[in-house]
This record gives C-alpha cells, sequence and structure tokens, in this order.
C-alpha cells in the first residue's frame, strides 16, 4: 500500500496532534511521581500540626511501687548516708596547671 499525495496532507494535519499525544505520554510519570510526593508532604505536614495523644504510661505506676518499697527500707538507706556523705572532698587534692589552654603545640 503505498501514501498519495492526499494521504499526506491529512497526515501532517494531525502530527501536531499526535506530537502532544506523545509528549504528555512521556510526562505522565513524572506528573504522577510529582503528584504523590506532593500529597505525601502535605500528609506529613498535617501529622505535624496534629497533637497526639499519650499512650498509657506504665513506668509511672513502676515508680511509684518503687517508691512504696523505699519507705520501708528508708531508715537503712537514711543510715548508710550519714556515715559516709558523697560531698565529702576534704581528703581530695585538686592540682591544676596554669599553662593548660593558652599553649598550642604546632610541631605535631
Amino acid at each position: 500500500m503505498s501514501i498519495k499525495p492526499i494521504d499526506l496532507q491529512t497526515l501532517f494535519v494531525k502530527m501536531g496532534e499526535v506530537s502532544k499525544e506523545q509528549s504528555l505520554a512521556k510526562e505522565q510519570s513524572a506528573l504522577q511521581q510529582s503528584l504523590a510526593a506532593r500529597s505525601q508532604v502535605t500528609k506529613e505536614l498535617a501529622e505535624d500540626r496534629r497533637v497526639t495523644e499519650t499512650p498509657a504510661d506504665n513506668e509511672t505506676q513502676a515508680v511509684k511501687d518503687d517508691d512504696s518499697e523505699e519507705a520501708k527500707e528508708g531508715g537503712k538507706r537514711k543510715k548508710d548516708e550519714n556515715e559516709s556523705p558523697p560531698g565529702d572532698s576534704s581528703d581530695l587534692e585538686v592540682v591544676t596547671d596554669p599553662d593548660v589552654g593558652r599553649h598550642i603545640d604546632l610541631s605535631g
């Protein structure tokens, strides 16, 4: 089947429409990807603005239980603390170097 000049005239007229369809087909995947990314960003922004409810904290109950056990043993601990206070630093000697932080050794 050969192409006649009349057929070429109709093909050239339709060439603009075909090129538009081809370019849209190529850009469709990129467009869908950008729309998906935009919806993901809006979803994340909405989640950032929303205040979430905190779950029930079971650790606070454990702490309260530990406090009640300490109250029973509180007398024993107070006696131990009086024997050796942690703030007693009278027998510690602190030595400081006056040149620390003033000289830089560049020799490597």
